[in-house]
């Protein structure tokens, strides 16, 4: 996905409980992500302390670490809303919010996330944020996640700065009361938009802890699953990566009555079966 295009971004990671696998994912996220902390990258902690001594590794370590990469890492269970699962849609709504809070946009409320995105490419956001604080009297981002109590100061900020009318402002807010629905494919397009728009190689990885747990026997989770990783591979081409763990490997968890699931284990062709002994 660095140096070409491909369609494996797949990557499934199992092992018991104490095998180490949410450790090694944050580890993982940290090469990817290395950021610079007291002037020493995470990269530099592998390579000036000679941890790896196989210089194939270190120089793709070192490749992968010097890409520009946003690395989204949660635990799927505390990300997604308390009733969602019910929802055959969840995994896509739980991979929004995060991609949503990545770019610092409202997680919770996706209508929200949608109107500040607009903002963004109207250039019109820091303006939005600075006429919200002197109505409303407090910052936008520590206030958002009230939406229902501050609609009036958000409509007015919205017809000062000239971006909508009072009448569409209200009608926009009576609408993001309504239930928020999007496509798997319509998410993986708004994944490449913003990948395209940093330009420069730029990459997005979404680390998923405890991704079987969450799923456990529910098929349609599984699917959901499935087919958000396939259409990030379709749309971005080895740029969007989805990393996951669980406590079964991928192909215990595919034993689900009455389904032929060997569809969805070629969609994670690269897999990582941890020990204790790891």
């Amino acid at each position: 996905g660095i140096v070409g295009n491909t369609n494996e971004i797949g990557v499934w990671i199992s092992g018991f409980f104490g095998s180490g696998k949410s450790h090694f994912l944050k580890i993982l996220s940290y090469i990817l992500d290395n950021k610079e902390i007291n002037g020493k990258r995470a990269i530099d902690f592998f390579e000036q302390d000679h941890k790896i001594l196989n210089q194939t590794v270190l120089d793709n370590m070192k490749l992968a670490a010097n890409t520009p990469t946003d690395v989204v890492l949660f635990n799927i269970d505390s990300k997604s809303d308390s009733n969602s699962k019910q929802n055959k849609d969840a995994i896509v709504n739980v991979f929004l919010k995060v991609f949503n809070e990545m770019r610092g946009l409202c997680g919770n409320l996706p209508h929200l996330a949608d109107l500040e995105s607009q903002l963004m490419e109207v250039d019109k956001y820091e303006l939005f944020k600075e006429v919200f604080a002197n109505e409303y009297g407090s910052e936008w981002e520590k206030s958002r996640h009230k939406f229902d109590f501050i609609q009036d100061d958000v409509v007015e900020a919205l017809v000062k700065i000239d971006f909508m009318s009072e009448a569409a402002a209200r009608n926009w807010c009576e609408r993001a009361t309504e239930t928020y629905r999007i496509s798997i494919e319509d998410f993986a397009r708004r994944v490449k938009s913003y990948i395209e728009k940093r330009g420069n190689n730029h990459h997005v990885v979404f680390m998923v802890d405890e991704v079987g747990q969450y799923i456990g026997d529910d098929s349609n989770l599984m699917l959901n699953l499935q087919t958000v990783r396939e259409e990030l591979s379709k749309e971005c081409k080895g740029k969007a990566w989805v990393v996951v763990t669980s406590q079964q490997d991928v192909d215990s968890i595919m034993k689900v009555k009455g389904n032929d699931f060997s569809k969805i284990q070629g969609r994670f062709a690269t897999r990582l079966a941890l020990s204790s002994a790891n």
